[in-house]
């Protein structure tokens, strides 16, 4: 027969287990009675929170006349709910001298507590062995942010930061910890479940390094593109310095590996042959720039640069959404009106850079031109427009010497 213990998970998300099944005692998991048993549960070490603080946490934002007497109601829901799902025959809280507590007879673990107690014991040790794998049990526990669909709320948004801060600082002791010690399989687990959490922090750099000790370096680059896409699409930045010396580690260690040839064929074969002109993202696009600055020193081939500037039409209206939408629209008007020839790169999400090899200054006004046709029948009138900046490859080499200014590292200003 499994314990009788009711087991709450409040990291990742919210679920109870009784008797080793899973109970649900309300499908709103963000109802006022979950509330008051998630505010009352995590306070169970505590001796249990103050009928007062019960209220503000779960009334304050609102114009509740007598907030006493809708706490009471809530909690005599919660004991229906309670008694209806199949627990022991019981008054489950207990209100003695304004404090609510959790009845003792149902005996409770909730891994949000058992997180924080195993950090606390591992700071407090000595022992450097014992604390790592106390800091390992706690990071094991810790599957997502607390109580994830109650983040709008003030007290689970403290202890959210809270148990987030915990994570993070006992997470890089253990992993500096378990690089030292050569246990790369540990290290990678644990920062990639990290990366999904976080995956704006640095965590990524750690699956990298892992990777890289243990000779995955094909997985240690497809980490490199996820994370740099992710930080271009969502972010508009490019790659940090951290990740690109980790590429260029990574690029001599597979251009060195076996069977370098055949790798190195199915790399340069474009996966779709597409129509229009070719996108990279903006590191490439700065790298092809370079080495087409080269080219034209000995060709003297003809090369411009064209930034086009996405503007609304009318007063701004701040969907950011629908900004999104229109910014992915002008994508496509830019790729399918140029030459297969042609290169284009996303620099923010109102701005795109397009090169365009072996062409006068004249046609580059054709090429506007048509970009603004195709876009015109994708939005709706006089939504958006596109302002263009054309400067030839020639002009900002020319620039760039006489200023001494590296021009793509700087930024360019041309908003």
């Amino acid at each position: 027969m499994p314990e009788n213990i009711l087991k709450i998970k409040m990291l990742g998300g919210f679920s109870l287990y009784y008797g080793g099944k899973e109970i649900a005692l309300d499908r709103n998991t963000t109802s006022k009675s979950m509330q008051l048993l998630q505010l009352i549960l995590i306070n169970v070490k505590e001796g249990g929170i103050a009928k007062t603080s019960l209220a503000d946490s779960l009334y304050g934002r609102e114009e509740v006349e007598n907030k006493n007497g809708s706490l009471n109601n809530t909690i005599f829901r919660l004991r229906k709910q309670l008694k209806s799902a199949g627990f022991p025959d019981s008054n489950y809280i207990i209100i003695k001298n304004g404090m609510c507590r959790w009845n003792e007879s149902i005996p409770v673990e909730v891994d949000a507590l058992q997180f924080e107690d195993l950090i606390t014991r591992g700071k407090n040790t000595e022992d450097t062995s014992e604390k790592m794998e106390l800091f390992l049990e706690a990071c094991k526990l810790y599957t997502g942010e607390f109580l994830p669909n109650m983040i709008g709320e003030d007290w689970a948004a403290v202890r959210n930061i809270h148990y987030q801060e915990l994570y993070s600082s006992a997470l890089q002791v253990l992993l500096e910890w378990l690089g030292k010690n050569e246990r790369y399989e540990d290290v990678y687990r644990l920062s990639s479940t990290a990366a999904e959490i976080y995956p704006f922090e640095d965590w990524a750099l750690w699956q990298i390094d892992s990777l890289i000790s243990m000779s995955r370096f094909r997985e240690a680059m497809s980490v490199y593109e996820k994370v740099t896409k992710l930080f271009f699409d969502e972010l508009g930045l490019p790659p940090s310095p951290e990740l690109i010396s980790r590429s260029h580690i990574m690029a001599d260690r597979i251009s060195q590996s076996t069977g370098v040839l055949q790798d190195i064929k199915q790399r340069l074969r474009e996966k779709e042959k597409t129509l229009g002109a070719y996108y990279c993202t903006y590191p490439s696009f700065v790298d092809i720039y370079h080495v087409i600055s080269r080219m034209m020193e000995r060709n003297g081939m003809s090369v411009y640069i064209m930034l086009c500037t996405m503007k609304h039409g009318r007063e701004d209206s701040g969907d950011d959404l629908r900004e999104q939408e229109v910014s992915a629209m002008l994508r496509k008007a830019i790729m399918s009106t140029l030459r297969r020839g042609d290169f284009y790169t996303k620099y923010n999400q109102r701005q795109y850079l397009v090169m365009l090899p072996g062409i006068n200054q004249e046609n580059c006004a054709k090429v506007s031109n048509r970009i603004d046709r195709s876009f015109g029948r994708m939005i709706r009138k006089g939504e958006y427009q596109v302002s263009y900046y054309i400067a030839s490859v020639a002009e900002i080499d020319e620039i760039m010497e006489e200023e001494k200014l590296n021009w793509f590292q700087k930024g360019m200003g041309w908003d």
